[in-house]
């Protein structure tokens, strides 16, 4: 069965059931927790004072494996359906996908804003303290910056929006499907803020906040594309501020 971008309505994907489309969902959170518990491993083995610290920090990097994953994962679901992942992809027609994406980019930053202020008011009851951190060496800075915001905004929206969504609409409706497909996508903070409950919270309800809009984008333009030049934009001003960061002497 041909799954195609035109169509996000539940007629245009195969089937499968609610507890696999879950299971799907958590591969990501699953994959990096698996690789910080190796991470502090190595660190404390090599005798670093602060492993869990240098894990988190080194997790911004090397997450592009396991976009590489995702993204392999999502193929391979989609060949079984008997379709491609190009159609998710295509960046056509250009210039409109272009004005989405201007338009997407105010609606998701006002959420990123939103979604940091409630989560920090929730868990924090006002500003989140400053956490323990340490600067990445340049290079893997430019890693961050250059190689990590395409590969994380290809392997979370095909997966979350391209994938799950559509299929995830098929068990409880669009809302249902936004909130679920958001659900699944914020549960990636309890591998991103590892050691204390408070940061996983607060960056869940945040983060939660920021992909209800992004899947609501997702069933306005029926596309992906947009949501994909959003999601780098905002990787590389993440990205762009961690390099100010390590440059600094």
């Amino acid at each position: 069965m041909a799954s195609t971008e035109n169509s996000a309505e539940p007629t245009a994907v195969a089937k499968l059931s609610l507890g696999l489309l879950v299971a799907i969902g958590l591969v990501r959170t699953v994959a990096l927790a698996l690789g910080n518990g190796i991470s502090v491993g190595v660190f404390s083995v090599a005798g670093s004072t602060r492993p869990l610290t240098l894990t988190l920090a080194g997790t911004k990097v090397w997450i592009f494996v396991v976009d590489v994953l995702t993204v392999y994962l999502v193929i391979k679901l989609l060949q079984r359906e008997g379709a491609s992942l190009t159609p998710l992809l295509t960046p056509r027609p250009v210039a409109t996908n272009l004005l989405r994406a201007l338009g997407g980019l105010v609606i998701v930053y006002f959420a990123f804003y939103f979604g940091g202020f409630a989560g920090n008011l929730l868990i924090y009851y006002g500003a989140a303290p400053v956490s323990d951190a340490v600067k990445l060496p340049v290079p893997l800075s430019l890693v961050r910056l250059i190689l990590v915001p395409i590969t994380v905004a290809v392997a979370e929206e095909t997966l979350f929006r391209g994938y799950l969504l559509p299929r995830l609409q098929v068990h409880m409706g669009r809302v249902g499907a936004v909130i679920v497909s958001s659900l699944l996508a914020a549960a990636q903070y309890f591998a991103f803020s590892m050691g204390s409950w408070d940061a996983i919270l607060a960056g869940f309800v945040g983060y939660f906040i920021v992909n209800l809009a992004f899947g609501a984008l997702y069933l306005w333009f029926k596309r992906l594309a947009p949501l994909i030049l959003i999601h780098w934009f905002f990787e590389v001003v993440a990205g762009v501020a961690i390099l100010m960061v390590a440059l600094q002497r």
